[in-house]
């Protein structure tokens, strides 16, 4: 019988702090559905496996962003050609840059609460559409090198990820660049690349970050990815070739999603990025950071049908 799928993420730093909001998803789904924790990233391939034998129309994802990517990677591998079922972020992690993205507000059990009640009754969800990207064989919302790379390479060693510490650090990061400081050496590294976007190759190969979306926001309810959603199969792309601090300046118009003058930004909406490169370039795709060989190519991957509520 088709119903609701759950997978949650037990390491995620909000469901740790609240262990017990896993164990009321539980309860919640009651005979809608069935919901797991996982207790080993390839746990995820097996609890997807079992919910398209149960031919479930909507998997919810109890977790961040990684979270996300990860479980959407074992789901688009398992299903293959076949129809995805709908899916519920329920705002399990830190940031949740892509609920915030498509308007999903509330709790974990609320929205879970939400998805049961509507489910039960045969009530229509009201969803919206994204693509996703796909790098190597990985499957996400927000991809970006560089300093962008770099600085959750900092903020994770803290320890303690979350908008108020993601916010000293930035600040940190600005006064070493004025001051010459450590900090913004380890955090603004030059990438040396050159890099084909839909078949032309850039005129710059040395830049600080290039930053890729189908998803609006990066966090802190900045919405540089304005065009994410301006045509299907595609994402907006972002290269920042000067210094990171030349955007100053430009941050009200980033935070507001306005168009920043290409002198400081370089940005387009492609369907297919491949960096080249002499050195192996390490990316962030939704917060978690992978080292791959070269050449390394962005594309899309399926769109998805997102519940909202």
């Amino acid at each position: 019988m088709p119903g609701i799928g759950v997978i949650n993420n037990p390491y995620s730093r909000r469901n740790k702090k609240n262990p017990e909001w896993m164990q009321a998803m539980g309860y919640i789904v009651g005979n809608e559905g069935k919901a797991a924790a996982t207790k080993h990233v390839d746990d995820i391939h097996q609890m997807v496996r079992g919910f398209k034998e149960r031919e479930i129309d909507i998997l919810a994802i109890n977790g961040g962003d990684g979270s996300n990517s990860l479980v959407l990677t074992a789901l688009i591998d398992e299903y293959g050609e076949q129809a995805l079922p709908k899916i519920a972020l329920l705002r399990g992690g830190t940031m949740n840059i892509a609920a915030n993205s498509c308007g999903i507000r509330g709790t974990s059990a609320g929205l879970m609460m939400n998805l049961v009640k509507k489910h039960r009754e045969g009530v229509p969800f009201e969803t919206t559409w994204r693509d996703t990207l796909k790098i190597e064989n990985r499957y996400g919302f927000v991809f970006g090198n560089g300093f962008i790379q770099a600085f959750l390479d900092v903020l994770y060693a803290g320890g303690n990820k979350n908008p108020w510490t993601t916010s000293k650090l930035a600040a940190r990061a600005v006064i070493s660049s004025m001051t010459g400081g450590k900090l913004a050496e380890r955090m603004f590294p030059r990438v040396e690349a050159r890099v084909v976007v839909d078949g032309e190759e850039l005129p710059v190969s040395s830049f600080s970050a290039m930053a890729a979306a189908t998803v609006e926001q990066i966090g802190l309810n900045f919405k540089p990815f304005h065009r994410a959603q301006e045509k299907a199969k595609s994402f907006h792309l972002l290269g920042i070739f000067q210094s990171p601090f030349t955007l100053v300046g430009a941050l009200p118009r980033v935070y507001a999603g306005r168009k920043v003058s290409e002198k400081k930004i370089f940005q387009t909406v492609a369907s297919e990025v491949v960096f080249h490169s002499d050195t192996d370039l390490t990316y962030t795709l939704d917060g978690e950071v992978y080292t791959p060989s070269s050449p390394l190519t962005l594309g899309t991957g399926p769109r998805l049908e997102i519940v909202i509520r």
